[in-house]
């Protein structure tokens, strides 16, 4: 009969008693519901990227690290010491992942608020302009272009903003798209326009196009390899683990 003796933690650490037998006892009872709050931090970080979540997982972390080098310190089972030693690297190589996804997370943010809101209003602004210039200047050629320009930008600032939220690849293949037709409306203002200020500002505005598109590849990058490293960590890692937990916890127990 398996007597249950459960840990007791002081300040977040776990502290495991010296007897051996105890110390089985605890880890086969404690090993499983710690890897499953570890999973549970990951997806919830990446619902709400509350910071709260990344210290809840180092600490989980660090506890579960702890209880494998407690039970590596007593247990003298062959198949316990490879369990562990698989538990330890998977741990370390989702640990790995987390923090790619964390950073990947913080690198789009820092996108999002700097070249997106630095450049945001200036493709509404330039085509705006050039646009109500032409209406005074009486030039319907570069008045129309200026428009297909205002109206291809503003689709394509909606498109991006659809991906950046939901990761649709429709959204991506519109964007991508809508690209196409504001450099296309662009190239046409410049070759087309006489006045030196909406010269000017078309030029300003490509410049602009170019750094804010450069700034959504940089992001959408990012998405994609955030989803590959999601995936390896929650179809590869995490089951794995999870293997690998349920057979160490199978052998302690013919131990105890």
């Amino acid at each position: 009969m398996v007597t249950i003796v459960l840990a007791v933690q002081f300040g977040g650490v776990l502290h495991l008693s010296t007897n051996s037998s105890q110390v089985l006892s605890q880890t086969s009872n404690v090993v499983e519901p710690t890897l499953m709050r570890l999973r549970l931090d990951v997806k919830e970080y990446l619902m709400v990227q509350d910071k709260k979540y990344i210290l809840d997982f180092e600490q989980e972390t660090k506890r579960f690290l702890s209880l494998l080098d407690s039970l590596e310190s007593v247990s003298k089972d062959s198949t316990v010491s490879e369990k562990i030693k698989a538990l330890r690297a998977d741990m370390q190589s989702f640990d790995t992942l987390f923090k790619k996804i964390v950073s990947l997370e913080a690198e789009n943010t820092k996108i999002e608020s700097t070249v997106f809101n630095q450049y945001n209003t200036l493709l509404e602004e330039h085509p705006n302009h050039i646009l109500f210039q032409a209406f005074t200047d009486n030039d319907p050629v570069s008045g129309n272009s200026a428009a297909h320009l205002l109206d291809a930008s503003l689709k394509y600032k909606l498109a991006v903003a659809s991906y950046s939220l939901n990761n649709n690849q429709f959204f991506l293949i519109r964007s991508n798209e809508l690209k196409e037709e504001v450099q296309k409306h662009a190239n046409k203002i410049e070759m087309l326009v006489d006045n030196k200020e909406s010269l000017k500002r078309i030029k300003s505005f490509k410049e602009a196009f170019g750094l804010y598109n450069q700034g959504f590849e940089h992001l959408t990058k990012n998405i994609q390899t955030k989803h590959a490293t999601v995936s390896s960590a929650f179809e590869e890692v995490v089951p794995r683990m999870m293997n690998n937990s349920q057979a160490l916890v199978f052998t302690l127990e013919k131990d105890i």
